[in-house]
């Protein structure tokens, strides 16, 4: 933790990361099928010492699981 933290507090600033996205083409090789690798994630980072913590889940995205 960076000083400047330990004395007022982190910066939190909102990111995402967002899935890997691929583009690959079906057996025939006429079509093409996209595949995604992974989730987005929400999160919060601080500007200062880049610690990370996660956003809670509410609304929409919560109810789906």
């Amino acid at each position: 933790m960076n000083f400047f933290c330990r004395l007022l507090g982190h910066t939190w600033v909102p990111k995402a990361d967002d899935p890997k996205i691929a583009w690959n083409t079906t057996k025939k090789m006429a079509e093409l099928v996209m595949t995604v690798d992974g989730e987005p994630r929400l999160y919060e980072e601080c500007a200062r010492c880049s610690e990370q913590r996660d956003l809670p889940r509410t609304g929409h995205a919560a109810a789906q699981g």
